[in-house]
């Protein structure tokens, strides 16, 4: 039966080397997420780990049945999450994304890559709920698509690309960048409004750089208007990607100035990175081989014939479901049935909207763990990212993306009863785990682990230059009072005493502390 082909209103936006570009930048980002949790996995979710995935997915088995496999996929309920596999699993993913890059059976080594990414955001709880995750699965997911289903593959072989396949990431780059920018309005925050929320994002965000303090300092005058071309950049420049090829380049330069800006000013994990990747499928192949000479003699592979017919279909089907999240960011009023079908595919984590700081922060509480073997002499666990230090320099991480320190500044912002991983955190560290404690930047208490934990709040603020020039300091910090009281590792509970954890049946909940300060039955 032959499959008639489809027409996209779009013509002649084929551009096979802007898309083996983006897929090079993509396998290195891969590499980068994958090598990232190869330092952190055991310590966030192995079986010492703040949340160890086994007891999480025995709580998704019990509650959920088979339909766990939809609602939580993830090849962890074939091969049991051993703190073994969790590991190998990242070292796959390492050699994968550089087979990816080598141009090696590019279509199955996407679409391995994309599913083991998606088996640990899946079980990765708390510790995975970033957009930048969701955007490298949907990225992955429509690489998978386009790139050649081959074994064999030359590195200098092109993707015969259709249109379809480069408006698809058009799309995306579209959703990203206008969708960043409504969430903005739709929140009505007065910052925005005001032209004011940069002067506050610098300081507030989640992991500044050193130029961030530069940027802090500068007139207000400055502020508004760069907050005004951030607005103007994500909310107007957008549509320009659908005008032509001269409106593509501009788009480029202004989105690429932006993500770099960005990079520059703040540690966001390899978001910023995926979006100026992104950027590239903006360019036509002409326009990069007069630039880039070298690439003259890079030509498109003929695509499969069966790709050929069906990749149209299968770009039809992402771009309808796409289309269907887009119009739910506008409370569009869908009936109860397509709500489902949304929920459903939303679990899958590969067709997403986006949008980040909606509302601005406009203060920065931060929490600062100590450690105490009398409850009289306190130490301090120094984060290796976040502030907390006073005259520790910001320091430039991204790609690499340190989750705890990131969900650090979520905690803050909320109570411990809204961050039960927190708790489980601290019980970690009564029971001296040492894969929780390599998250740290150092161990305050090597040779045994501390009797009593505490965690305090404070607000930290920028120091003025005079300060930074004479004292080197970097930050102010104004003491809140207690986040999480002194508390020590209760003995086990009594057979007749029962409690119900917040989180369930997952190490260091409420009932393994004891709250000296009679926090306890408050909290509870």
């Amino acid at each position: 039966m032959k499959i008639p082909a489809l027409k996209i209103p779009f013509k002649n936006i084929e551009n096979p080397l802007a898309l083996w570009l983006f897929c090079r930048f993509l396998s290195l980002i891969y590499l980068v997420a994958f090598f990232s949790l190869s330092l952190q996995i055991l310590g966030l979710i192995g079986a010492g780990g703040i949340l160890p995935v086994f007891p999480f997915l025995r709580f998704v088995r019990e509650n959920m049945g088979w339909e766990r496999f939809f609602f939580v996929p993830t090849l962890f309920w074939l091969i049991p999450p051993t703190d073994l596999v969790l590991e190998l699993g990242t070292f796959l993913g390492i050699f994968l994304s550089l087979l990816l890059f080598l141009n090696i059976a590019p279509s199955i080594v996407s679409l391995v890559l994309w599913f083991l990414y998606l088996s640990y955001v899946s079980a990765g709880q708390v510790f995975f709920n970033f957009q930048w995750d969701g955007l490298l699965l949907e990225c992955g997911l429509l690489s998978s698509l386009f790139l050649p289903w081959k074994l064999s593959c030359r590195f200098t072989m092109l993707t015969s690309s259709s249109s379809w396949t480069t408006f698809l990431f058009h799309w995306l780059l579209f959703k990203l960048m206008f969708l960043s920018g409504l969430v903005k309005l739709e929140s009505h925050d007065p910052t925005w409004r005001a032209l004011t929320a940069l002067k506050y994002h610098y300081e507030t965000e989640p992991l500044p750089t050193p130029p961030a303090w530069y940027f802090y300092h500068l007139p207000m005058k400055f502020h508004e208007i760069t907050t005004f071309l951030v607005l103007f950049i994500e909310l107007v420049v957008p549509f320009a990607i659908f005008l032509g090829k001269t409106a593509r380049k501009i788009c480029f330069v202004l989105f690429s100035f932006f993500q770099l800006f960005i990079i520059l000013t703040g540690n966001h994990a390899f978001f910023n990175w995926l979006s100026l990747a992104l950027c590239l499928t903006l360019l036509d192949d002409d326009f990069i081989k007069k630039i880039i000479p070298y690439f003259s003699s890079f030509s498109p592979c003929p695509c499969p014939t069966f790709q050929k017919r069906i990749i149209p279909f299968l770009s039809f089907l992402v771009l309808f479901i796409s289309l269907l999240f887009f119009l739910e960011s506008f409370s569009f009023p869908y009936p109860q049935g397509i709500k489902k079908l949304l929920y459903f595919l939303g679990t899958f984590r590969s067709i997403n909207n986006y949008g980040a700081f909606a509302v601005m922060t406009t203060r920065r509480p931060e929490i600062i763990i100590e450690g105490s073997k009398d409850g009289i002499e306190w130490k301090e666990y120094p984060f290796r990212w976040k502030p907390d230090n006073p005259y520790k320099a910001p320091s430039f991480v991204s790609p690499y993306h340190p989750r705890m320190d990131w969900q650090m500044w979520f905690a803050a912002l909320s109570t411990p009863r809204e961050n039960p991983w927190f708790v489980s955190l601290l019980s970690c560290l009564l029971k001296g785990n040492k894969e929780v404690i390599k998250l740290f930047k150092e161990n305050p208490f090597p040779s045994s682990p501390p009797k009593y934990i505490r965690a305090l709040l404070y607000v930290y603020e920028y120091s003025s230059p005079s300060e930074k020039r004479e004292k080197k300091l970097w930050w102010h910090r104004t003491y809140l009072g207690l986040y999480f009281p002194p508390s020590s590792l209760l003995p086990e509970f009594k057979s007749n005493q029962t409690k119900t954890p917040i989180y369930p049946k997952t190490a260091g909940s409420l009932k393994d502390l004891r709250y000296p300060l009679g926090f306890l039955g408050s909290f509870e």
